[in-house]
């Protein structure tokens, strides 16, 4: 399922708050409370919006969504976010392509490519890439994890270290501006944590919705990170302390061609 633009933006809103009640997101809009009710049932049914009496509310900080509701969360800014990405990826490059739904996009907006290696534990991608006579990929091993679609575990983690690669491109549950890269749980970040030791260019794919949660696990700081890709920052203080740690932030919106 898409999400109308209404329920971004009610997923927006309700970023960061415990309740916003239908009254006070109808009078927003300016639509029936029976329009709203609908909205926020539809969030709720896919899991990305805790239903409370009279309103709504985010779901509990240390949750993360499930697989199929972070996909369709902000599937435009992800696309334009795999697409800037893909622009900056030559031809004949190897790639490390880690865990989450954006980095699935990146992986279609790089099909065109030519001469790729890929390496990744990612399911997803590596079926992406299954028809392309002309990309190489490499599918870890470990344990699988069904509802994520992907390996995870030791085997995966000393699979990523058996490769340099030239760029690894990754994403993450959560960002804050004083602990940097986080996530939910280990398995996450040893695979991450791999990927960034073991490359040369370090891409970090990320949209505005990641700064709005609370994750417990630290990945990695900000200065680890050569560019993050993202569709927009929540405040402008955080582009100029990534700025000031050598972190080049690239703003990927639809015809946008610079940072």
């Amino acid at each position: 399922m898409k999400l109308n633009a209404r329920q971004q933006s009610i997923l927006n809103k309700i970023s960061g708050a415990e309740f916003i009640s239908v009254e006070s997101l109808s009078q927003h809009f300016d639509m029936a409370a029976q329009t709203i009710r609908r909205d926020i049932t539809q969030l709720c049914d896919l899991g990305l919006a805790r239903r409370h009496h009279g309103g709504v509310g985010q779901l509990p900080s240390a949750e993360n969504l499930s697989f199929g509701s972070r996909r369709v969360l902000n599937a435009q800014a992800k696309l334009n976010i795999a697409k800037k990405i893909a622009e900056q990826i030559p031809d004949n490059a190897s790639v490390a392509l880690g865990i989450g739904t954006t980095i699935e996009a990146v992986a279609k907006a790089l099909l065109n490519k030519k001469g790729l290696k890929i390496i990744t534990n990612n399911l997803n991608v590596a079926s992406l890439f299954f028809q392309s006579s002309d990309i190489e990929v490499m599918l870890s091993g470990g344990k699988l994890r069904p509802l994520d679609q992907d390996m995870v575990g030791d085997q995966c983690v000393h699979f990523f270290n058996s490769y340099y690669v030239d760029f690894a491109i990754v994403g993450v549950g959560s960002l804050d501006i004083e602990r940097g890269l986080m996530d939910f749980d280990m398995d996450n970040v040893a695979i991450t944590q791999s990927l960034l030791n073991n490359s040369q260019h370090k891409f970090l794919a990320v949209d505005e919705s990641k700064w709005n949660k609370k994750a417990f696990a630290k990945v990695a700081p900000f200065s680890t990170i050569d560019k993050v890709f993202t569709d927009q920052l929540p405040e402008t203080e955080i582009h100029d302390k990534l700025t000031a740690l050598n972190v080049q932030v690239i703003t990927c919106h639809e015809g946008n061609k610079h940072a």
